[in-house]
């Protein structure tokens, strides 16, 4: 059954010392949070090295917007149908454990592109692009709902925050060493890869498990009823929980005993905690719309430097690396901030300014090709893209329950990828007939029309967001009295 959902007030000052001590820290002093943003950081700077070289190999080997536009639909293809499985997965088993072998199966897979050397090879291609979108779907959804498990409730603003900045380093570096690694094929840019992932996996060897974190229900600790730090479960949710699995001893669902069944279950209570809530589905719309405009950009932006700007490689991957800039200046200003900035005027303020500056950009062309403009223009627009990706992902993760958090994540990212790859599909069509700077106008409108959704639902208050929570599972329902009439 779909849980009734109810507010929880926030928590007052009556919290332990420790706890109280331990919000005001910030969060990169905490060594779990730290050991997950290491990680995270060298995973993004891989992921970016990779999204930035294949497409920009796959283009110059094939000179066609349709070719490259597949090479994006096949990366996201999985992670549409695997998003909400990885959720679901998030949710149900040990997320660092999930995070490190996905971590190690990508290395694996980008070790294969070690023998490509010629377009004749692309299947091969394909293939690993395919491959590692499903284990970036649960790389990503795993870490981000893990953040919660490592930080005081007090610093998960900061955290994420601190999440969104690691994109952006990982950008930075990763693009430009992408643009440039390409330039002597895939080999350099599959062994860069290599050895980076197998570093990442064993920084998240060394996350260890904190004695606060909620169990989930295919977790050792669940299955015994205890935490790790002792005998007893030390918090409200894991009594929670033990509760639900108690009565679920007494009454147990033959529907939830299959697997496909159980599946959907975990599925919809997912998706209710979002459909249930106004300002989740506000956000999971302008994501949509967001979406689209990005899957626009992905493919259109290496046509665009190359054919409106005459870019090198090298000059592709420098552009876009530099958006790195602004999205590192963003997301240090927003962990300065910390708990003083909250989603809704980010997600309201960023979809605004980022629209206004992608009219700039890709109309600029009609005055100027002057390189150096487009470095400058490039950085400043990664502070607003920036921005905007904080305030979402910070909606999610402080309205969200913990213990459905990898379930609307999954969703998430699975919505995102679906409008991506419509965004990508309509680029591949359209860009021969009407040319890439008409399509790049209509990811900014895109924008736009997300931002002023955002400000007249949701509205630029800067106010914290309270989460919805579970309510207790309903009693039994008594056995109905025999009918004396038979």
């Amino acid at each position: 059954m779909t849980p009734v959902l109810r507010r929880k007030r926030p928590a007052g000052p009556t919290g332990s010392a420790g706890s109280v001590r331990n919000s005001a820290n910030s969060p990169i002093r905490n060594p779990r949070f730290r050991a997950l943003w290491a990680a995270g950081l060298l995973d993004d700077t891989i992921d970016w090295m990779l999204v930035t070289a294949i497409p920009i190999f796959v283009y110059r080997m094939t000179e066609s917007a349709m070719t490259t536009s597949l090479a994006f639909l096949i990366e996201l293809a999985p992670g549409v149908l695997v998003g909400t499985l990885a959720g679901i997965a998030a949710d149900r088993y040990d997320r660092r454990k999930l995070l490190l072998v996905c971590t190690l199966l990508h290395a694996a897979l980008a070790a294969l592109l070690l023998p490509v050397t010629s377009g004749d090879q692309l299947w091969l291609v394909y293939a690993v692009i395919a491959g590692r979108a499903v284990c970036a779907q649960f790389v990503l959804t795993s870490k981000n709902a893990l953040l919660p498990d490592l930080v005081e409730p007090g610093q998960r603003a900061a955290a994420s925050n601190l999440v969104v900045l690691n994109s952006n380093l990982g950008r930075l570096g990763g693009s430009l060493l992408g643009g440039v690694a390409v330039a002597g094929g895939l080999r350099p840019v599959a062994a860069g890869s290599v050895i980076g992932l197998l570093l990442t996996a064993g920084v998240v060897s060394r996350i260890r498990r904190p004695e606060h974190a909620p169990d989930r229900p295919g977790s050792e600790a669940a299955a015994t009823g205890s935490a790790p730090g002792g005998p007893m479960a030390t918090s409200a949710s894991a009594g929670s929980a033990a509760g639900e699995r108690a009565q679920c001893a007494e009454a147990p669902d033959p529907a939830a005993a299959a697997g496909s069944g159980r599946m959907f279950r975990h599925w919809r209570e997912g998706v209710a905690v979002i459909t249930d809530d106004r300002r989740l589905r506000v956000s999971f719309l302008a994501a949509i719309l967001c979406a689209i405009g990005q899957g626009l950009f992905v493919v259109l932006f290496v046509v665009f430097v190359a054919t409106t700007l005459h870019g090198t490689d090298a000059e592709i991957g420098l552009l876009r690396s530099i958006q790195g800039i602004g999205g590192i200046a963003g997301g240090l200003a927003l962990g300065f901030l910390g708990t003083r900035v909250h989603p809704r005027p980010l997600i309201t303020w960023g979809a605004l300014s980022f629209s206004g500056l992608a009219l700039l950009i890709w109309n600029a062309p009609m005055v100027t090709t002057a390189f150096g403009v487009y470095v400058v223009l490039f950085a400043v627009v990664g502070l607003p893209g920036g921005v905007y990706y904080a305030g979402v992902l910070g909606m999610v993760q402080q309205r969200v329950p913990a213990d459905h958090l990898g379930r609307a994540l999954g969703s998430f990212y699975t919505v995102s990828n679906g409008a991506q790859a419509i965004g990508m599909a309509l680029a591949g069509l359209l860009t021969d007939r009407v040319g890439p700077v008409p399509l790049l106008n209509a990811q900014a409108v895109l924008y736009l029309a997300a931002g002023l959704m955002a400000l007249l639902v949701l509205g630029a208050r800067n106010t914290p967001e309270t989460p919805a929570t579970a309510m207790p599972p309903a009693p039994p329902r008594k056995a109905p009295l025999p009918d004396p009439h038979g």
